[in-house]
């Protein structure tokens, strides 16, 4: 009369024992209780040299996301809300941030930029990408060196690291309030990640008449909105993985949501998630979630 519960013991403890033994490369992760939940401390990316990590960080509004390669290297992509600064702070101890090599600035908007000027007093940073029409407000704004400053306009391409390739599919201009948002594709090896720092039908077609574009991951635009991230776009597309950060007050478009379902592209929420980290190397990638400031999901 004992053996099933025996038997049912017996498979929990090997479970244990398995989610237990460390699997090799994965980032390693230290929790102390500084912040609402228990933090995260630090992370060791464990990155081989042909890796790279993209983090999309855990704010409760903005963006902000984090390239971070084996040498040490950093690129940011925006700075998050001033809302959620104690957060974004938070987060660059723990990626071990002290230099930017590269920040992109994909719109100008207080969502993208809120931290921009306690960023640019804490680090020293390389290069600043931002759209052409948008550069006289950041130099208003910020302090840099002579140079630091590099403009874009539609079409323009750079490196990252010396490995990433990046497009300018689009860049957002109005004749009564140029507000700079640009679509951008990264390719590393065989893979396209495409980042929307604007919603709009304008950017959509821009990109569709580009060429094909086969993308594994799509940084959705507009925090979700209506407007954008249409059937179209998504067809051209064909992204494995979808990534919407928050706007404090504002939740993603049910319309949205039900296009990427209806495809089967798995939809990643870092402000509900935790930090969505995207490993890759030029053939694949992996992808690992990390609560830092929810009670519920992290642990000590």
């Amino acid at each position: 009369m004992y053996i099933r519960p025996i038997m049912i013991f017996s498979l929990f403890l090997v479970l244990v024992l398995a989610t237990n033994n460390p699997v090799k490369d994965e980032p390693v992760f230290f929790m102390d209780g500084e912040m609402k939940g228990n933090a995260v401390k630090n992370i060791d990316l464990n990155l081989k040299k042909d890796d790279i990590a993209i983090s999309f960080l855990e704010l409760e509004s903005g963006e902000a996301t984090l390239i971070q390669d084996s040498e040490g290297r950093n690129v940011l992509i925006d700075t998050g809300s001033e809302q959620s600064a104690e957060e974004f702070k938070q987060q660059m101890r723990v990626f071990h941030v002290d230099q930017i090599d590269t920040l992109i600035l994909t719109n100008k908007g207080e969502q993208f930029t809120g931290n921009l000027e306690w960023l640019t007093d804490e680090f020293d940073i390389s290069k600043v990408f931002v759209a052409q029409n948008v550069v006289n407000d950041l130099t208003e704004r910020i302090q840099v060196p002579d140079g630091t400053v590099k403009p874009l306009e539609t079409g323009n391409q750079f490196k990252l690291l010396d490995k990433i390739s990046v497009k300018v599919k689009y860049l957002e201009k109005h004749k009564e309030n140029e507000i700079g948002g640009m679509a951008l594709d990264f390719q590393y090896g065989i893979k396209h990640f495409l980042f929307m720092g604007v919603a709009n039908e304008s950017a959509e077609k821009a990109i569709i008449q580009d060429g094909s574009l086969n993308a594994s991951l799509i940084k959705i635009g507009g925090f979700g909105h209506y407007f954008g991230t249409s059937e179209e776009l998504l067809d051209h597309i064909n992204p494995e993985v979808a990534v919407i950060f928050k706007r404090s007050g504002y939740r993603a478009s049910d319309e949205v949501m039900f296009r990427l379902e209806d495809r089967w592209t798995e939809i990643f929420k870092p402000y509900e998630q935790g930090i969505v980290m995207v490993k890759t190397n030029q053939k694949e990638y992996e992808i690992t979630q990390i609560p830092l400031f929810r009670p519920k999901l992290a642990y000590k």
